[in-house]
């Protein structure tokens, strides 16, 4: 029980990469709340680089903290990916209604709740993660980084169509709501 606080802290990075690999578009719901509305439609094209970039800080984190022998840069870029996390995850717990799906507060929860002991077991880990481990996870954290990223331009696809305004040229507008279409007239095709 000596390695409890590595331990701890491999399950909560470990946690999160299942729930990232699972359900790729979950950091995509979590920057579309964490951005202000107001400014979807100005940096809404962005989203796809802020989840990358999100999942690149626990990339440098494991990095830091199993392969370079720098702990404190592991810490801070930990602390920065948890925070987020957890930030984002209790911001769209408070704002999503659980009508739409009871699945999403439940994933949003424990996400909040492995961010919360992550950033504990961060903090309280004295050692270096072991390298193999910290290795998978980086090249797994990468995987699930470019997924996320690449699947997250639906999600901008998606605002556009809903927000009316500023749909590009060659998108494809779904509509909600059957439209009612004449059949076609045989006499006046050519």
């Amino acid at each position: 029980m000596r390695y409890w606080k590595v331990i701890l802290l491999l399950g909560c990075f470990a946690l999160q990469l299942v729930i990232n690999l699972v359900f790729y578009g979950f950091p995509a719901i979590l920057f579309s709340a964490i951005v202000p509305k107001s400014l979807h439609p100005k940096i809404a094209w962005s989203l796809p680089f802020l989840i990358f970039a999100y999942f690149l800080l626990a990339i440098a984190s494991l990095y830091y903290l199993g392969i370079s022998p720098r702990l404190e840069r592991g810490r801070l870029f930990g602390s920065a990916y948890f925070v987020i996390g957890s930030l984002g995850s209790a911001w769209v717990i408070s704002t999503i209604s659980s009508v739409e799906t009871p699945l999403l507060p439940i994933v949003f929860g424990v996400w909040l709740i492995s961010s919360l002991v992550g950033i504990a077991a961060l903090w309280l880990m004295e050692e270096k993660l072991p390298a193999l481990p910290a290795a998978v996870m980086v090249a797994l954290f990468g995987i699930s980084a470019l997924i996320s990223a690449a699947t997250a331009q639906w999600v901008v696809a998606d605002y556009y169509v809903h927000a009316g305004s500023g749909i590009p040229e060659n998108a494809t507008a779904v509509v909600g709501h059957p439209v009612e279409v004449p059949p076609p007239n045989f006499t006046n095709s050519s």
